[in-house]
C-alpha cells in the first residue's frame, strides 16, 4: 500500500472533524448575545416545575445557563481540535483502542471541567446584604440530589466490573493477543480509577459551595443546577468505567470466536462504544428535574399515600 492511499483518509477525517466543529462554533455565535436564553429558561421553568419569580431571578438563571452552554461548547471545540491533531498528524490515529480511549478522556475532561468550574466559580444568586436568607439545617450529599440508585449504579458497579473483567482479560489473553492491546486495556483501567476519584473530588467541591438565597424558590433553582452538575459528573465517571469493561468483553469475544473474516469482527471492535449512549440516557433523562424532597413545601407533589 503506497503512501498516497492515506490521503483520502486524512481528507475524510479533516472534513468530518470540520463538520463536528461547526456545531460548537454556531452555538457560540448564537449565544454571544447577552440576552440569549429567554425561551430556554422558560422551558427549564416548566420542566422543573419552578417559578421564575422576579426579573432579577430570571436574569441570574439565564446568565448561568448561558455560561454553562458556552463553557461546554468551548470545551467541545478544544476537544475536537485535540482529536484532529491525533487523527491527522500522528500514527496513533489508526489505532482504534487509542481513539476510543482518547475520546473518553476528552469527554470526561470537558464534562468535569464545565460542571465543576462553573458551579464553583459563580454564585447563582447574590442577595443584597439586608435581604433575608434561607439555609439548610443539615449538610447535603450527592445522593440527596441525584438519588441513591444513581449514586451507586451504574458508576461503582461499572467500575468494579470493569476492573475485574480487565484484570481477568489481561491474565486470560496474555500471549493470545498483542501486548499493545493489553496495554491499552490496562490504560483504560487506570483512567477509569482516576476518573472515579477526580469525579468524587469535583462533587465535593460543588457541594461545599455556599448557596446564598433569599427564599426557598431561589434555593430550589440553585439545587437544580447542582443536581444537573452532579449527574453529569457521575455520568462522566460511569462512561470512563464502562470502557475497560466493554474493551475486555470485546477482546475476549474476538479471541474466542472465529470471526476474523466476518462483519462481526468490526461490530465487536465497536463494542466498547455501545454502552456510552445507554449510560448517557440513564443519567440525562432526569436533567432539568429536581427530586421531590428538594422542592419548597408549597411546590411538592401531594403524597398519594395520604388520604
Amino acid at each position: 500500500m503506497d503512501g498516497s492511499s492515506f490521503i483520502p483518509l486524512e481528507i475524510f477525517n479533516g472534513v468530518l472533524l470540520s463538520l463536528f466543529a461547526l456545531v460548537p462554533i454556531v452555538v457560540l455565535i448564537v449565544t454571544a448575545r447577552a440576552g440569549w436564553g429567554v425561551g430556554r429558561v422558560a422551558q427549564m421553568s416548566m420542566r422543573a416545575r419552578l417559578p421564575l419569580g422576579a426579573a432579577t431571578m430570571e436574569r441570574s438563571i439565564r446568565a448561568r445557563t448561558r455560561t454553562l452552554m458556552r463553557v461546554n461548547m468551548w470545551g467541545l471545540l478544544v476537544a475536537i481540535g485535540a482529536l484532529a491533531v491525533v487523527l491527522v498528524l500522528t500514527p496513533l490515529g489508526g489505532t482504534p483502542y487509542f481513539i476510543w480511549l482518547f475520546t473518553i478522556v476528552l469527554l470526561f475532561g470537558v464534562l468535569t471541567i464545565s460542571a465543576a468550574v462553573v458551579n464553583t466559580r459563580e454564585r447563582l444568586f447574590s442577595p443584597a446584604p439586608a435581604a433575608p436568607r434561607v439555609a439548610r439545617v443539615q449538610s447535603m450529599r450527592t445522593a440527596d440530589y441525584v438519588g441513591r440508585w444513581i449514586d451507586r449504579i451504574p458508576g461503582w458497579i461499572l467500575l468494579v466490573s470493569g476492573l475485574f473483567a480487565g484484570g481477568a482479560s489481561i491474565v486470560a489473553l496474555n500471549g493470545l493477543v498483542p501486548m499493545t492491546a493489553l496495554g491499552w486495556l490496562g490504560a483504560a483501567m487506570v483512567i477509569a480509577v482516576g476518573a472515579a476519584f477526580i469525579g468524587r473530588w469535583a462533587e465535593r467541591r460543588v457541594i461545599a459551595q455556599p448557596q446564598p438565597a433569599s427564599d426557598t424558590v431561589e434555593l430550589a433553582w440553585d439545587d437544580l443546577f447542582r443536581t444537573d452538575a452532579l449527574s453529569i459528573l457521575r455520568m462522566g465517571a460511569a462512561m470512563a468505567a464502562w470502557f475497560p469493561l466493554g474493551l475486555a468483553a470485546a477482546m475476549l469475544m474476538r479471541a474466542g470466536l472465529p470471526l476474523a473474516s466476518s462483519g462481526w469482527e468490526a461490530m465487536l471492535g465497536l463494542f466498547p462504544w455501545w454502552g456510552i449512549p445507554i449510560i448517557q440516557v440513564v443519567f440525562l433523562w432526569r436533567q432539568g428535574r429536581l427530586r421531590e424532597p428538594l422542592y419548597p413545601a408549597f411546590l411538592r407533589a401531594p403524597d398519594p399515600r395520604v388520604a
